[in-house]
């Protein structure tokens, strides 16, 4: 099943790069955010010099952002649909919005039938309107639902049967007339032949406390004896992860002693995705991207630029760009308490040391995407440099990617 001896697919770039400028952004800003960091004690904590570290400042605070010019390159701006097409979609889903009733709709075409015929494909992934009979798998957007990034406030919006709090959040938009399958987990129901994949991404280390927290709150509210369950039990309650902050501190700290071994190492490899512990850092940025095709043609949706992205993935449709803040809903929120969203420094630096190669990917999904221009995928650079700044400038980590070919056979 596997064209090659690494995964599913080798993601060395896209196929529709080329013909770009060139983008230098100096990142002077960055000294004012980075002098916040507490540095002697962070170092004393890591064991690193303080040499090291003031020259990472000092690298950081002039860095440039280099796309090259094979990254990124968007040469046909074409809408896939027409206007006059747009509009007869749009007035269709209008239709359904304002008049369905509670019937959910599974979509024809399903690549999961084809690779599970007997398998039942999850309720979720039905829609609450029916796919346009002209919308064939060419022409549809195939949603990269990945956990805790704000996926589920876009796919209650494109339509899908999720946890949404309302009954239909659904936005009349041809995203979500034409978006048909969807991707999460192990259920990878997308097709390659699909016009678009869409990723919804979010800074890499926000999207890893995110699933700390939904996963430590999973437990809390009801006893499993599901192997799922069980081991985040063993991660989190039996080493005595109270945060996020403390299994950093306790779990990756090289030469802590306050964790036991197996703790530490389950901690790295749960955090590395080649653990199932955490079913939302398991199936992490790597497992997506490496479930579509090298010339797949992906748009993103960042989390923390919502109505920008939405809007220029309609327009990339060829429709308008009239989404605002308002259609936004918050769904699967709760209150957060200090101590589930505290990081200190030393958490931070070994935290973002261990996702380097997420963040890397991260970075890669960004400059493939379709609506993302290049100050855009700079916008997102700079805000990473605030998280991970070693990581937001390197673009090769110490180790090596996990190897997931077992992850992804096992799921396509």
């Amino acid at each position: 099943m596997l064209p090659n001896s690494d995964s599913r697919y080798r993601k060395d770039g896209g196929s529709n790069n080329a013909n770009r400028n060139k983008v230098l952004f100096c990142c002077a800003a960055l000294a004012l955010s980075l002098a916040s960091i507490k540095l002697s004690v962070t170092n004393r904590f890591l064991g690193i010099s303080n040499a090291a570290a003031e020259d990472d400042l000092i690298k950081a605070e002039t860095f440039s952002f280099d796309l090259t010019d094979e990254e990124n390159d968007i040469t046909d701006t074409t809408p896939l649909f027409d206007s006059s097409f747009a509009e007869y979609l749009k007035k269709g889903l209008s239709w359904y919005v304002a008049n369905a009733g509670s019937k959910h709709f599974f979509y024809p075409d399903s690549n999961f039938h084809k690779t599970w015929p007997k398998a039942d494909i999850p309720y979720w992934t039905k829609k609450r309107f029916p796919l346009n009979k002209y919308i064939t798998p060419g022409k549809q957007t195939c949603f990269m639902h990945v956990g805790k990034a704000g996926g589920s406030t876009i796919g209650c919006l494109l339509g899908f049967s999720l946890h949404c709090d309302t009954n239909n959040q659904t936005v009349t938009s041809l995203l979500a007339a034409t978006t048909a399958h969807a991707t999460h987990r192990c259920v990878h129901d997308c097709s390659d032949e699909a016009a678009y994949h869409l990723f919804v991404v979010r800074d890499p280390l926000a999207r890893a406390l995110s699933a700390f927290n939904y996963g430590k709150q999973k437990l809390l509210e009801k006893n499993s004896t599901s192997k799922g369950w069980v081991r985040d039990k063993e991660l989190i309650f039996d080493c005595e992860f109270a945060s996020l902050n403390d299994l950093a501190e306790r779990g990756l700290v090289k030469d802590s002693h306050n964790a036991t071994e197996e703790c530490r190492v389950g901690a790295k490899n749960a955090l590395l995705g080649t653990e199932t512990s955490l079913i939302h850092w398991y199936y992490n940025y790597q497992y997506y991207y490496e479930m579509v095709s090298p010339d797949a043609n992906i748009v993103v949706i960042r989390n923390e630029h919502i109505v920008d992205d939405w809007n220029a993935v309609e327009t990339l449709l060829g429709g308008d760009a009239d989404f605002t803040q308002e259609h936004v809903p918050v769904n699967n929120a709760r209150e957060k308490k200090p101590e589930e969203v505290y990081l200190s420094d030393a958490a931070k630096v070994v935290l973002c040391e261990t996702l380097c190669n997420e963040i890397q990917v991260y970075k890669t999904i960004l400059k493939r995407a379709q609506n993302i221009k290049n100050e855009q995928y700079v916008q997102s650079m700079q805000e990473l440099v605030t998280s991970c700044p070693k990581e937001a400038m390197e673009e090769s980590c110490p180790d090596a990617k996990p190897d997931i070919r077992e992850k992804v056979d096992g799921c396509y």
